[in-house]
């Protein structure tokens, strides 16, 4: 019951989010540029002081290698869970367990090697463009930097044997990874 109350809620706060998100982005595009240069002025605080190109290129960037990295685990949750709730033939489910296994021996090392580079190039990104207007992109990035450490630790091995469990558990709850990836893109269209 809790596993299907949990795919309910990250499935409706995923949508929310969709439509949310196209309607504020629509919404945004009717401003006047000499507005924008100067709030963009008032509100950079970079350690850089370069303007945005260069610093928007390194967020596109850590956002694309984020769904990259990523793409091998949302896969494999998707798979085990139509599997496990959607009404489908043995065949079938069959058929995307194998899938799931190919793509889990092939793409997960990507997932290791991509999320550290993400953590890298994202830190770059907010180093050098922060806005002093909200506060929520570094929330993101303090919970992205959580779950890519946790990663790490289980992957070396560098967690005692009791605390494994719980921190593969919180490491792979898609809620986590949700609540970052709305929280990022939240914080991200209020400095827009």
């Amino acid at each position: 019951m809790i596993k299907i109350l949990s795919v309910g809620l990250t499935s409706i706060a995923l949508l929310a989010s969709v439509f949310f998100f196209a309607g504020v982005g629509q919404a945004d595009d009717h401003r006047k540029l000499k507005g924008w240069i100067e709030r963009s002025e008032r509100d950079r605080s970079s350690i850089f002081k370069r303007h945005d190109e260069g610093n928007e290129t390194a967020g596109q960037i850590a956002a694309w290698l984020l769904v990259a990295a990523n793409l091998p685990v949302v896969l494999s949750v998707l798979i085990k869970w139509s599997n496990r709730f959607a009404p489908i033939n043995t065949g079938l489910k069959n058929a995307l367990s194998g899938f799931n296994r190919f793509q889990k021996k092939h793409l997960m090392r990507f997932h290791y090697l991509l999320n550290p580079i993400v953590l890298v190039i994202a830190l770059w990104h907010w180093l050098s463009s922060r806005c002093q207007s909200t506060a929520m992109p570094e929330w993101g990035l303090i919970v992205m930097v959580g779950l890519i450490v946790l990663g790490l630790i289980m992957k070396l091995g560098l967690c005692p044997k009791p605390l494994r469990k719980g921190l593969y558990r919180l490491h792979t709850q898609p809620l986590v990874f949700a609540a970052m990836v709305t929280v990022l893109t939240i914080g991200h269209l209020i400095v827009d």
